[in-house]
């Protein structure tokens, strides 16, 4: 009788501890639904970026030639000018004097030309009849020279005053975009003064001047070989402005420097961006994005990765026994915001987790779900928005009740 009381109590006892040992260890058995993906390798342009300023194709400082007072401005501030048309009246009242006088001494030093030539006549033929001796003629010569010398210095000073008083008129020496005035009409101005009077900005095309790093043009040059193929081969260009906006007309490089400044270690490159409607104005800033290509590389969703000590992780799925193992990977530095460029530690073919992996832990069983029955169901969540937690629910109960 007690023998049998015995196994009673053991048989109840081992009964219990199993039941025990299934209620606590059945849940961490039950596979975890996650989406999957499986990998595949793919080429994938990124974009980098670099600040940039913008300058007109052709700046032209607008300054004086002679000292003088400013009489009239004849044009506005920002507005289009073209060649040859005129900017700004001098005062040339004295420079007309002068060439007043110096078209006086012309007069002058013509008629003394020329009665030195009939001297010289005269004494030609005395001196044939020994009347003067070779003295006096000599001296009629030399005359005639002197003569000729003062009116071509007469002559010289006219052109001076002439260029002097075409410099009264300021013009524009190219078509562009007039920046600001420096100096108002009243003032006095002069070759020597600091500041240029105004600005004309070519801009129907415009220069974007950016420098990159060492790194970033070896990564480059990898890609494209020499500078020469890279300005070659690079794609059309995109400028990003400083409100955040795409400039509407794409760009092409036009050079790049053949060395490093050593004082900033960057190299400097510049992109040339037609500029029809004159949107763009001298002086702007904006962002260069430069495309760059990596061949038979992996993207994956930033959300399938965590970081442990700088270093970043995914879950990887062993399809046979439905359990992940976390493994370390390589990303680009480039990125997306969205998407991670992986370019070593993982093999073409694996599945990956790409949603929840920050709550898995490793060797933890889950229920793979296929990306298209994740996207199918986020549509429908769209579809009915006060229906998504539901929906969500549902999914994951039926996964729980797959056998």
């Amino acid at each position: 009788m007690r023998l049998s009381l015995f196994y009673a109590y053991v048989g109840l006892s081992l009964f219990l501890f199993v039941s025990c040992q299934n209620r606590t260890s059945a849940p961490d058995e039950r596979p975890v639904p996650r989406q999957v993906q499986t990998l595949h390798p793919e080429s994938r342009t990124l974009t980098e970026s670099y600040s940039c300023i913008i300058v007109g194709n052709m700046d032209v400082a607008i300054r004086p030639k002679i000292t003088a007072f400013i009489e009239q401005q004849h044009f506005n501030e920002g507005d289009f000018v073209t060649e040859g048309q005129l900017l700004f009246t001098l005062e040339d009242v004295q420079i007309k004097a002068a060439m007043n006088v110096a078209e006086a001494n012309i007069q002058v030093a013509t008629a003394q030309m020329e009665t030195a030539e009939l001297t010289l006549k005269t004494k030609e033929a005395l001196h044939q009849r020994n009347i003067i001796s070779d003295y006096d003629l000599q001296l009629a010569r030399n005359e005639v020279k002197v003569k000729a010398s003062q009116l071509a210095q007469a002559q010289a000073q006219l052109i001076n005053a002439q260029r002097e008083y075409a410099y009264t008129r300021i013009t524009s020496p190219t078509d562009g975009i007039a920046g600001v005035v420096t100096m108002s009409p009243g003032n006095l101005i002069s070759p020597t003064s600091e500041k240029a009077l105004t600005q004309i900005s070519q801009i129907s095309v415009m220069r974007a001047y950016f420098s990159m790093s060492e790194r970033q043009a070896l990564a480059l040059s990898r890609q494209y070989g020499t500078f020469q193929n890279l300005i070659a081969q690079m794609p059309p260009i995109q400028l990003r402005l400083s409100d955040g906006s795409l400039f509407p007309h794409m760009g092409k490089l036009i050079t790049v420097s053949g060395s490093v400044d050593a004082s900033t270690g960057a190299i400097r490159a510049r992109v040339n961006f037609p500029n029809p409607e004159y949107s763009l104005k001298s002086g702007y800033t904006g962002t260069i994005l430069i495309p760059y290509t990596v061949d038979s590389v992996f993207v994956i969703p930033q959300n399938a990765t965590f970081e442990i000590q700088n270093r970043r992780f995914v879950y990887v799925l062993d399809t046979a026994s439905h359990r992940v193992k976390s493994r370390a990977i390589d990303i680009h530095p480039l990125n997306d915001g969205k998407d991670f460029v992986v370019l070593d530690g993982l093999k073409s073919g694996e599945q990956i987790v790409t949603e929840g992996a920050a709550f898995l832990k490793e060797d933890q069983l889950i229920e793979p779900l296929p990306a298209e029955n994740i996207e199918k169901a986020g549509t429908a969540a769209a579809a009915t928005p006060g229906q998504a937690e539901k929906t969500a629910a549902n999914a994951t109960t039926a996964a729980h009740a797959r056998p």
